[in-house]
């Protein structure tokens, strides 16, 4: 008989341990903004950088782009547009640098293959998110990620 109250207790802590787990809350994912052409202007300076990435958007196969980010060893950071199945639908390109020292520098890559932007970086690790703006006025985050300081060997 007190095995099964034991065991029976056991079963109710094990129960209300996964019931509290599963009752979180969770914040909802943003939708993307849709934001003008003014709202962005190039090499902008702003302080208080954030360097912890966030998830970013999907999109759909027939509009995926490419892009590439970079840090050469002056600290510079480079994002390329490299093109892709959804080249024709791009609108714009935004790029938002938070560096380590905590400015934040924006600017924008343009919207033909090879394209490229040059940013200021720091000899520490930055934080790159790169936001596509399409023509349907639809803005997607394809890129949040930290680029190292790649010291030359």
């Amino acid at each position: 008989m007190q095995q099964k109250t034991i065991l029976s207790g056991i079963v109710l802590v094990c129960i209300l341990v996964v019931v509290a787990g599963c009752t979180g809350t969770q914040k909802p994912a943003d939708t993307p903004a849709v934001t003008s052409a003014a709202a962005i202007p190039p090499a902008t300076v702003t302080a208080g950088a954030d360097l912890v990435p966030s998830p970013t958007d999907s999109i759909l196969a027939a509009n995926n782009v490419n892009i590439n980010v970079e840090k050469d060893h002056l600290g510079n950071v480079i994002v390329t547009f490299q093109g892709g199945s959804g080249l024709q639908q791009v609108n714009r390109i935004d790029v938002t640098l938070n560096r380590a020292d905590g400015q934040v520098k924006t600017g924008e890559v343009g919207i033909r293959a090879d394209d490229q932007l040059t940013l200021e970086g720091t000899k520490s690790t930055d934080r790159v998110m790169v936001y596509v703006s399409m023509k349907d006025g639809k803005r997607y985050k394809l890129v949040d990620t930290l680029v190292p300081f790649k010291a030359r060997l």
